[in-house]
């Protein structure tokens, strides 16, 4: 397992709006569109993830740590 890859894409499904509707509609196509090269294991783990739950803590987040112009509030 590449755990900074994991990682990395955990982190962007937190504080990227805009990657984060890319991996609701394939988490496989946005990984790799933004070059993440995860094995089909960790792409089943992310997957395995509530998309309410990652969008309930993202709300939470102070919009300093979040990516710049992918605003989260809904």
């Amino acid at each position: 397992m590449s755990q900074e890859a994991v990682e990395q894409a955990l982190g962007r499904l937190i504080t990227d709006e805009r990657f984060r509707g890319l991996a609701a509609e394939s988490l496989e196509a946005a990984c790799l569109q933004e070059g993440y090269r995860l094995f089909p294991s960790e792409l089943r783990l992310l997957s395995g993830l509530e998309q309410q739950y990652i969008r309930e803590f993202a709300n939470q987040l102070n919009p300093g740590l979040c990516r710049a112009n992918t605003p989260i509030r809904q």
